[in-house]
């Protein structure tokens, strides 16, 4: 009985292990765009005028005239490309990546999902080119 008793401990132990080592999400290779626009941490969030999704892990904020930036989340957000609305987390003036988070509100429920990456385009052809990119290619 004692030794039932201890393989089980072992068995319950080995499973939380197993539970709290498994890998963390990894970004799609599509979002890696370093090469072609400019990663930027952080954004200031009194300019942010609108936004606009581009699919289920990426948005588009717009904090001028010709100011836009891509936001990467850091995993899928299945009601963004529904969402009537987002809210940046945090009361700080500025928009981080790695430590804000996007919350999508869609019909009473909220999500929240941590920023990964902020690039800042050229200019609004720049938007259109990239998000033709971020469309076409497969997950």
């Amino acid at each position: 009985m004692k030794t039932i008793r201890q393989s089980v401990r072992i068995f319950i132990i080995l499973l939380i292990i197993s539970a709290c080592a498994s890998a963390p999400a990894t970004i799609p290779q599509k979002y890696n765009l370093d090469g072609q626009l400019e990663n930027v941490p952080h954004i200031y969030r009194v300019s942010i005028i609108s936004w606009d999704r581009v699919d289920k892990q990426s948005l588009i904020l717009q904090t001028g005239p010709t100011n836009y930036y891509l936001i990467v989340l850091e995993s899928m957000a299945c009601s963004l490309p529904f969402a009537g609305a987002i809210q940046i987390s945090d009361d700080s003036p500025m928009i981080w990546h790695n430590y804000s988070n996007v919350i999508v509100n869609d019909d009473g429920w909220e999500d929240s999902y941590m920023i990964n990456r902020i690039y800042r385009f050229k200019d609004y052809s720049q938007v259109e080119a990239i998000r033709a990119h971020l469309l076409s290619e497969p997950r």
